[in-house]
């Protein structure tokens, strides 16, 4: 390896690779590039010749570091359909994250919420799904082979995922060509958009949203009319929290300050709680939501 290739740590390889560091170095170990000394990881001959070397921390002493080069590695990507693939690495193969490709395969039945991660269940068996538990923690978690990508059913629904975070952008063919087509519905001839749940639903932000709710298992209602006098419609009520969600948008268009403000008046003057979202928390949802959510009481996964 030449001087100037740029290295990674462990845990700077599992960031990229979307996949927990543990997990990393669990498929490390199984093929052979380290191996366990005491409390330590030292390198095998075979982790030498796929790039591996040692560098040294000030902070935390010496540590193996890989060649960013082995990111391309064949043990790190789906193009083997015999290597077995944790969810996280089976989604990027569609550039989703860890938590959307987990959520989607609980969605479709084929894995369940343990107490701790997560467990196969009979349908997602038949499909070559394989229970597997982290070492160090006990937790389990499921791998499923890399043929999985190419199930029919698991294409449609990525289809539908994908579409609600590029409705309106202009695509090249792919995978993926003219995602609308999975959501378009014409409700008295205007446009609208067939959430994963089966919400119709009018703008791109709402369709990430409603989403975002679904797949984390969240109740809730969209277009709900509010308990007051008058005709005024949250965005989303969640029951169980008896919390209102409205999406706000961009405030800088032609009356939507104004209408903001007067719906969030309706909502102090009648005491209903209220989660407010913004144009900037949009392409943030898994960092925003959970948090804000939290606040009420709802831990969210």
């Amino acid at each position: 390896m030449a001087e100037a290739d740029t290295y990674l740590s462990g845990t700077a390889l599992a960031r990229r690779l979307s996949i927990p560091t543990r997990e990393l170095f669990r498929m490390l170990s199984e093929h052979g590039w380290i191996e366990r000394h005491g409390e330590h990881w030292r390198l095998t001959g075979r982790g030498e010749f796929e790039g591996g070397r040692y560098q040294n921390s000030e902070r935390f002493g010496p540590y193996i570091a890989w060649p960013e080069t082995v990111l391309q590695h064949r043990l790190f990507t789906a193009d083997n359909d015999h290597s077995m693939l944790t969810s996280a690495m089976l989604g990027e193969r569609f550039g989703l994250s860890a938590r959307q490709t987990t959520l989607l395969l609980h969605e479709l039945g084929w894995m369940r919420r343990a107490v701790k991660g997560w467990e196969i269940t009979s349908r997602g068996k038949t499909l070559g799904g394989v229970q597997e538990e982290y070492p160090d923690t006990g937790v389990p978690f499921v791998r499923w082979p890399a043929a999985l990508q190419k199930h029919p059913v698991l294409l449609q629904n990525l289809r539908v995922v994908q579409a609600l975070e590029h409705v309106g952008e202009v695509h090249d063919v792919d995978l993926f060509a003219d995602p609308e087509a999975e959501l378009r519905v014409d409700i008295a001839g205007a446009r609208a958009h067939r959430a994963l749940d089966g919400h119709v639903l009018h703008s791109k932000a709402h369709l990430m949203i409603c989403h975002w709710l679904y797949m984390s298992g969240i109740v809730h209602a969209a277009g709900r009319r509010l308990p007051v006098e008058g005709d005024y419609r949250c965005d989303f009520y969640l029951p169980s929290l008896q919390l209102y969600l409205e999406y706000w948008g961009d405030e800088g268009a032609p009356g939507k300050l104004s209408a903001k403000l007067a719906k969030r008046a309706v909502y102090e003057r009648s005491g209903l709680t209220l989660l407010e979202l913004d144009a900037e928390d949009l392409p943030r949802l898994d960092e925003v939501l959970p948090r804000k959510l939290l606040k009420y009481g709802l831990a969210v996964y």
